[in-house]
């Protein structure tokens, strides 16, 4: 029998008995039998996931989507050199896949005027898109400065007749629009080393980390607030990425670093190029696309498509991932690059204003909004705002028809097409909120669903343990596991199961919690039940209950497995949970 049923069946065995004691007690009394109160409905719990209690996490998560801009000395070349077209590597990295001599190099930024470079115009372009911060690669691999830098003079300030500081005059127009600012620092560097395009994880000697500490100084002394500092590639040692880290914190505690400084010394985990994760991950972690894949800088390759089809499947397609990656728990970093003169070219820049125009469309989608506890659905996924979920629709079934959200625990006060005051049909069938869609789809890019509920939305999960004895047991098929960031979510970083203390009265119960599975004997585990933690061996947990856990009766609790003191927040549980018991001993208080 499904351990909810037995745990049902075991409830209602009470009840009854207590139901039978209290008319027989009033019989024997001479008085009429009273029925028995039924137990206060169940609380929900609320949907959507909150943003990290660490106040540097929160504000980055805050941001959403930023857009990445590669630009520098490769963007003149355009992914060609000397009339020949670069057939392999991303062509930034054109210097060294195309055996550029640095003296040809310094040629090239001997005529880069950037006649065409808006600081402002690039801003507004990412604020109309509805991105909330711009990156910039400050340097590349090819180690060309795109600052006003003491530290070499091969920089764009002292070799290009374009003479300015392009970092300091977006990081005055950004802020100036309330747009966030970041940037973008490669480790590795083809002036002091020999490049190695195909991994680009060359060592880095500790004869270059005076280099670096002294360029990351002046980024971050000499531009204001930056909200991220986006490391790439290189192969540093543990203690050199700490170090990089550590700089990066001393000098802007609040600055967010990307998992490129490597040896998991970051603070946001970032995925391969150009991936979308489908599924909710741990927070905090990041997805990077470029609008062109092959082309992170600019590039004109005939692979590069620019036709008007080709824009308006790139917006959908963009659109689309910027509600995954929110709706998953992640922020979306989106790049464009542009042409050497400066320009953001036409066809990159109408898809930023096509996601802006979605944005505008369905301005409480993304932005302000939260991922939930509903889940993916095979029709799409939901975001949370105030008092309304979003449905993100990207499977519309042919023709219309239903579709379900499962775990729907509010009041729903209406349902239409974002955007507009057309109602939807809806019913409840048990736990779900069923939805009838028209037969076409409402919004060519995306189309998105507003369910208005009365508070903010609720949740009650799948697969919730119900009792009234104070005896609970969660079965491995109705756990759910929170993926962690690393390799794309692969592994667990926690287990989560549902209680629902069906007790008849509102207080506090403690709890006795016997966790089975496999643990590492050593490793210490935090399970935190409701409001109240504890903390476990691998040990511990094998020989038997744990104490010191809490829950309120009528209200649904989760009951959470993680590492209580992992190196790195992203670190995988590494252990398998097939069951949970909880028991509460003693009533309220």
């Amino acid at each position: 029998m499904h351990p909810q049923v037995t745990s049902l069946t075991r409830s209602l065995k009470a009840t009854f008995a207590t139901a039978a004691l209290v008319a027989g007690c009033a019989l024997a009394a001479g008085g009429p039998a009273q029925a028995n109160p039924a137990p206060k409905p169940i609380d929900a719990y609320p949907a959507a996931i909150p943003l990290s209690t660490d106040t540097n996490i929160a504000n980055w998560e805050k941001l959403q989507f930023g857009m990445f801009v590669h630009w520098g000395m490769f963007s003149s070349y355009g992914g060609y050199y000397n009339g020949v077209q670069q057939t392999i590597g991303y062509p930034e990295q054109i210097k060294a896949w195309m055996n550029i001599p640095t003296s040809d190099y310094l040629a090239s930024a001997h005529q880069f005027t950037a006649d065409k470079f808006d600081a402002a115009q690039w801003c507004a372009t990412a604020k109309a898109a509805g991105a909330k911060y711009l990156v910039l690669t400050s340097k590349h691999h090819d180690g060309f400065a795109m600052w006003d830098t003491a530290t070499t003079d091969y920089n764009v300030v002292a070799q290009t007749p374009f003479g300015r500081d392009p970092i300091k005059e977006l990081s005055t127009a950004c802020r100036a629009q309330g747009m966030g600012f970041g940037l973008y620092f490669s480790i590795i560097d083809w002036t002091l080393q020999t490049p190695e395009p195909y991994q680009n994880l060359n060592p880095i000697p500790d004869s270059m980390m005076p280099y670096i500490k002294s360029q990351l100084t002046e980024l971050l002394t000499k531009y204001g607030q930056l909200d991220e500092l986006w490391f790439d590639m290189g192969k540093p040692t543990a203690a050199q990425s700490a170090e990089m880290a550590a700089t990066v914190h001393q000098l802007q505690p609040q600055t967010m670093v990307n998992s490129r400084v490597w040896n998991n010394k970051g603070d946001f985990e970032v995925g391969g190029d150009n991936s979308v994760p489908t599924r909710q991950l741990q927070a905090p972690w990041q997805s990077a696309y470029s609008i062109f894949p092959m082309c992170w800088g600019y590039c004109t390759w005939p692979s590069a498509d620019r036709s008007d089809a080709s824009k308006t499947s790139k917006t959908t397609q963009q659109v689309r991932s910027l509600f995954t990656v929110t709706s998953g728990g992640g922020n979306y970093l989106l790049n464009v690059g542009p042409q050497g003169n400066g320009a953001i070219d036409d066809f990159q820049a109408g898809v930023m204003a096509g996601i802006g125009a979605w944005n505008a469309r369905h301005p409480n989608a993304v932005e302000g909004a939260r991922p939930t506890l509903y889940g993916r659905m095979s029709w799409g996924d939901s975001t949370i705002k105030g008092n309304a979920v979003y449905l993100g629709v990207s499977s519309w079934p042919n023709g219309g028809g239903d579709i379900r959200l499962p775990g729907m625990a509010s009041t729903i006060l209406d349902v239409t097409v974002d955007g507009t005051a057309d109602q939807l049909p809806y019913r409840m069938d048990g736990n779900d909120l069923v939805i009838t869609l028209p037969a076409q789809p409402t919004d060519a890019d995306l189309p998105v669903i507003k369910v208005h509920t009365d508070g903010a939305p609720l949740v009650r999960p799948a697969g919730t343990a119900v009792s009234v004895d104070r005896h609970f047991s969660i079965a491995a098929g109705s756990l759910t596991s929170r993926l962690s960031p690393i390799n794309g979510g692969r592994n667990a970083s926690s287990v989560t199961g549902w209680l629902a203390g069906q007790d008849g009265n509102i207080g506090w119960n403690a709890a006795r919690v016997t966790v089975s599975g496999t643990f590492k004997a050593d490793t210490k585990y935090r399970i935190t039940l409701g409001e109240t933690s504890v903390v476990a061996t691998g040990a511990q947990l094998a020989s038997g209950a744990v104490d010191g856990l809490r829950y309120r009766s009528q209200r649904i609790t989760p009951i959470t497995i993680a590492l209580a003191d992992p190196d790195y927040f992203a670190d995988p549980l590494g252990a398998t949970v097939t069951n949970i018991t909880v028991d509460g001993y003693r009533g309220n208080s």
